[in-house]
């Protein structure tokens, strides 16, 4: 369900938790298929099946060094500063195991902008560091750094340049299920951001719009994304601009 846009600020942005299952058994605990008593294999057996290793390439930066690139206090540019909200957080040091969907080599039209703003744009990464900013006003900035296999960053930009000047308005259902809710869909280039910049910004008259910034440095994207819940876009060019000197 999208956020309607209230013309009063009253609310606090969340941050995304991400919860994991533990197992029930002690490490050493018998199990119905392996106790202290089990047989081991016979001739007859079956080989035991070993797991494929992940495909790992050595061009991808692990989260756990990504995090390193992102902004802290000290390098923040005046009037910004750590979000007390959205803590630091990254993949670790091993890469993410690959995804269906979305791909970073996938299609993408103006209505997958409208309906999934960054995560549609960037499809899912090897690798990733995230943290929340906030500048004088409490208006809340995802800050993201990403690492892509060989080859596919460039074509995340080169699948959103595409849509350059080509998206304008369309309409999406309201709480009724009716087309009549205006959202317009703009791209555009950013000079002197990265190797190569693009921004989006997903205008909503009835819901919270999203604007963003992506900007290329080899094979790492950095993203800065703002939305208007409370009146207006952060300036994401210039924080990402910023921002963008300290990704490897």
């Amino acid at each position: 369900m999208r956020t309607v846009r209230f013309s009063t600020v009253a609310g606090v942005v969340c941050a995304a938790v991400i919860c994991v299952g533990c197992s029930s058994q002690s490490e050493g605990e018998p199990t119905a298929d392996r106790s202290p008593t089990a047989a081991g294999p016979t001739a007859d057996s079956p080989s035991p099946l070993i797991p494929a290793t992940p495909t790992v390439d050595p061009n991808v930066v692990p989260g756990s060094v990504l995090k390193t690139y992102l902004p802290t206090n000290r390098t923040l540019p005046r009037g910004w500063k750590l979000s007390s909200v959205s803590k630091e957080r990254d993949s670790g040091p091993t890469q993410l195991p690959e995804s269906a969907a979305p791909s970073p080599t996938a299609l993408l039209g103006c209505s997958q902008l409208a309906d999934g703003g960054t995560g549609a744009a960037l499809g899912n990464s090897a690798a990733y560091a995230a943290v929340g900013v906030a500048n004088s006003s409490a208006h809340e900035v995802g800050v993201t750094v990403r690492s892509y296999s060989t080859g596919e960053a460039s074509e995340v930009l080169r699948r959103l340049r595409t849509l350059e000047g080509v998206c304008g308005t369309t309409y999406e259902p309201n709480s009724s299920g009716l087309l009549i809710n205006p959202v317009t869909v703009t791209v555009s280039a950013v000079d002197g951001l990265g190797e190569e910049g693009v921004r989006v910004e997903v205008d909503r008259k009835a819901y919270v719009g999203e604007e963003f910034v992506v900007t290329r440095i080899g094979d790492r994207v950095l993203s800065v994304t703002s939305d208007n819940q409370y009146g207006g876009f952060a300036d994401v060019v210039a924080l990402a601009k910023s921002i963008s000197t300290r990704v490897k």
